[in-house]
């Protein structure tokens, strides 16, 4: 990782100021490489501002709203209506996402000079315009990533920014189940000697008892498609951060080495999350699908076609590749 930080080095010493944006629906991954890039650049004495309208946290999920509430550290936020005012020459950083139509406001990339950190499998309508890309799909979230580079960078990160990445990681891995090397332990190693608050952390885990309830009601449908790999339906509108929480539950139980859940983003979009444990790979069945991620951990967002139809596709997948 030496290279990338020496890239990312010479970068931020060529601009004044950097927007710092993951991706919309933002989790703690999202938000806390964000914040994490934030405290790095100021450490050379640049300019960090983080997108995201901290005026309306309500319209994010109640882990950002909390985590964010928790900060101590001044943040500067800029959204679709502020990030205008942004001084001097500005480099755009996104963050663990690398296609306009997943971050929080397309139309920024096109105003700046753009980087990309990522650790999702390469989409074919990835951002075609960006200066450097580095996209490393073996990293077990961005949160690992950016441990080592404020580590590399001799930044002791805010402790309440340290136990967002913590979080961020332990979310991303399933409880380090999933995509999880020496590395990745390593990376929560340095978040914790930088003073991450084990039991801050397992507050901004929690989740209410109704979002729980309804979340198991969603798995009590759950149904076997094959001997090892579990599928879910969900007709409700829900979001994509509800669908990876069912799929990576389902791994949770005997037998199961793979789920599939879909459920309805909006009325016209069906989104699906994908999940394994290693032996079965998801992400080449959602790219053929005209998704990404990785081979433990992807998903699609589809237009125009039924869950019937959805189901099939997967089915069909699943049962080809079990073949070869």
């Amino acid at each position: 990782m030496e290279e990338l930080f020496l890239k990312l080095n010479l970068i931020i010493k060529e601009y004044d100021s950097f927007i710092i944006m993951g991706h919309k629906n933002p989790d703690l991954d999202s938000l806390g490489s964000s914040l994490g890039l934030c405290e790095i650049i100021e450490s050379f004495n640049k300019k960090a501002y983080l997108f995201l309208n901290d005026k309306h946290l309500e319209k994010y999920n109640e882990n950002i709203n909390q985590a964010f509430n928790k900060m101590k550290k001044d943040i500067i936020c800029v959204n679709e209506n502020t990030y205008k005012n942004v001084t001097g020459k500005t480099l755009l950083i996104l963050t663990d996402v690398h296609t306009k139509e997943r971050v929080e406001y397309p139309q920024v990339c096109d105003e700046y000079d753009l980087i990309i950190l990522d650790h999702h499998i390469k989409n074919k309508n990835y951002i075609k315009n960006s200066k450097f890309m580095y996209i490393d799909s073996n990293l077990s979230s961005m949160s690992e990533l950016i441990a080592y580079f404020a580590n590399y960078s001799n930044v002791s990160l805010d402790y309440v920014i340290a136990t967002i990445l913590l979080a961020g990681i332990e979310i991303d891995t399933n409880s380090f189940n999933l995509k999880t090397t020496n590395k990745t332990y390593e990376a929560a190693s340095i978040l914790m000697d930088m003073g991450a608050d084990s039991i801050l952390k397992q507050e901004l885990l929690k989740e209410s008892m109704d979002d729980y309830v309804k979340r198991a009601n969603y798995i009590k449908t759950s149904f076997m498609i094959t001997d090892n790999i579990a599928m879910c339906l969900i007709n409700d509108k829900v979001s994509d951060i509800t669908l990876a929480e069912v799929s990576e539950e389902l791994l949770n139980f005997e037998d199961i080495e793979a789920s599939f859940t879909l459920g309805k983003l909006n009325n016209s979009t069906i989104g699906v999350s994908a999940r394994s444990i290693g032996k079965i790979d998801v992400g080449m069945i959602m790219k053929e699908m005209g998704g990404g991620g990785h081979s433990s951990n992807a998903a699609c967002q589809i237009n125009g076609k039924t869950m019937k139809e959805i189901k099939g596709e997967i089915i069909r997948l699943v049962k080809d590749i079990l073949k070869a």
